[in-house]
């Protein structure tokens, strides 16, 4: 037995978007599944149009809106729709410009490590340091965090893998003394930071 109004519908379908764009854009990636879950569970009850919990309680929410406050049911439509495109556009771009940022703060550590690299040869390595502990702390937010523009770059998790890694042979050149290499090792990875920044503007 149905025991939903349009007005109640409606709350519901407005408080399911705002826990999926909470799920895909604004949350660690072990709480994107029971937010999704619990967008289900919300909407569920406003597709079949009866909730279990009213029914046990004998409640019915069917008479909550009248004809002559059509225009309320209305302002929902509109609230719902304006939530699912302007808010899903609007995290989209806001956490893509956060990640631009994140990745903008890595590049200026790679610029200062390049130019001491070029000034002082092998004595830089205090400077190439603080990139691999910058770069370690953009993949270990990322690694928990991933908001809709990460899940959807199929080369994200590789890319971090190769610019640790030629970050690690520039130390490993630097250490044994070989500036040249050392320094196109960490070329390579700021070719790949470059790219990185280019994709997501």
């Amino acid at each position: 037995m149905k025991n939903l109004g349009s007005l109640d519908r409606m709350i519901r379908v407005i408080i399911a978007e705002a826990f999926l764009l909470v799920a895909l854009f604004w949350v660690r990636e072990d709480l994107q599944l029971p937010l999704i879950l619990a967008t289900a569970v919300i909407l569920i009850p406003v597709i079949s149009g009866s909730c279990g919990l009213y029914e046990l309680l004998g409640w019915s929410s069917c008479e909550m809106i009248k004809r002559k406050n059509d225009g309320l049911k209305t302002a929902l439509v509109l609230a719902a729709i304006l939530l699912a495109v302007v808010g899903g556009f609007a995290s989209h771009i806001y956490t893509k410009n956060i990640l631009l940022e994140d990745l903008e703060e890595v590049n200026e550590s790679y610029n200062i490590a390049r130019q001491s690299l070029l000034a002082d040869g092998i004595n830089s390595s205090a400077e190439i340091d603080k990139l691999e502990s910058s770069f370690a702390e953009f993949t270990a937010k990322y690694s928990s965090y991933r908001p809709l523009v990460v899940r959807m770059d199929g080369n994200f998790s590789s890319r971090n893998a190769e610019i640790l890694a030629a970050i690690s042979r520039s130390k490993q050149a630097g250490m044994q003394g070989d500036a040249p290499s050392s320094q196109r090792q960490l070329e390579g990875a700021g070719d790949i930071i470059s790219a990185m920044i280019r994709d997501y503007q």
